[in-house]
């Protein structure tokens, strides 16, 4: 028994080692490094924005509306006299925050059932796989246009919203990698000391599942950003006057011509935040070799 359980160890020790992270690989890639600092730069801003911001982002002043950059405020002000750089570092936090948030939830949520799925396989295996195909059927902003539009807009409507969208995703990936992982010889190994299927299944396949999807998360915080944007900019995400990337950029249309700085920060923020999460995702996935499926970068 106890060599039979060394042997386990040494066997899943041996696959683990085979998909470890290789920080020399991923200090390597430039492109990869420039994302990761240009999000940790992101992070310092949303935690630290009130003592980083040199205006209050919601204070209106109407005799300095459109301004340009100047030494008071460094990126302008929009069409009510607030000041742009202010706006743009408090909208970090809401923009951060539902992609942190909505990738929580559905990594989370994507992953336990994708897991339970195919594990399990069976007539569970199959409802829930039919039921994946028809929602990767639709395009995920359209679904997600929809539950907003009947919750309504606001902050809580748009990571539900997303949240309900994007966990199918997750449970694809993940079952696929248990139907392989299940039939390797260390959980054949560990089933012949008879534990408990949720002991096999948190002890010996969730660890070694979770790789890509510490990549495709990295990506889909790219791709709530760009959603939960696109719901501001249509009326159905977060509303003035809370500052929000998508909906300073909607503020800014009809200025596009005379005053285009009010459209072009926070399009840039969106474009930059978009561009260091996929350069960092694919650092990753360079780092973690053959195991971050190519399935989940091409979405």
């Amino acid at each position: 028994m106890t060599c039979m359980t060394e042997n386990i160890k040494m066997t899943e020790k041996s696959s683990m080692n085979e998909k470890r992270l290789s920080l020399w690989e991923f200090g390597k890639n430039r492109l990869a490094l420039f994302g990761i600092l240009f999000i940790a730069i992101l992070c310092f801003l949303a935690l630290f924005a009130p003592y980083i911001s040199p205006n209050d982002p919601f204070a209106q002043k109407l005799d300095k509306r459109l301004l340009g950059p100047c030494h008071e405020y460094p990126l302008g002000t929009d069409e009510f006299g607030r000041c742009i750089f202010s706006r743009v570092i408090y909208g970090t936090r809401i923009s951060l925050g539902i992609g942190i948030l909505v990738v929580a939830a559905t990594s989370i949520a994507g992953t336990s059932l994708g897991l339970l799925s195919g594990y399990k396989g069976g007539l569970f295996d199959e409802i829930l796989m039919r039921g994946v195909d028809v929602m990767l059927a639709f395009p995920n902003i359209i679904l997600a246009l929809m539950i907003a539009g009947l919750l309504g807009p606001g902050f809580l409507s748009v990571v539900l919203s997303l949240s309900l969208t994007q966990w199918p995703v997750y449970a694809r990936l993940v079952r696929g990698q248990v139907l392989s992982l299940k039939k390797r010889d260390f959980v054949e190994a560990a089933r012949a000391l008879r534990p408990s299927n949720f002991y096999i299944m948190r002890k010996h396949i969730l660890p070694n599942c979770m790789e890509p999807v510490i990549v495709l998360g990295t990506l889909e915080i790219a791709h709530v950003i760009i959603f939960a944007s696109a719901l501001s900019f249509l009326g159905l995400g977060i509303q003035p006057p809370t500052p929000e990337w998508g909906s300073m950029l909607k503020s800014g249309i009809p200025y596009l011509r005379t005053y285009p700085h009010l459209c072009f920060v926070p399009g840039l923020m969106i474009m930059l935040t978009v561009f260091a999460l996929n350069f960092a995702a694919d650092g990753l996935r360079a780092s973690l070799g053959q195991y971050a499926k190519q399935e989940v970068l091409d979405r």
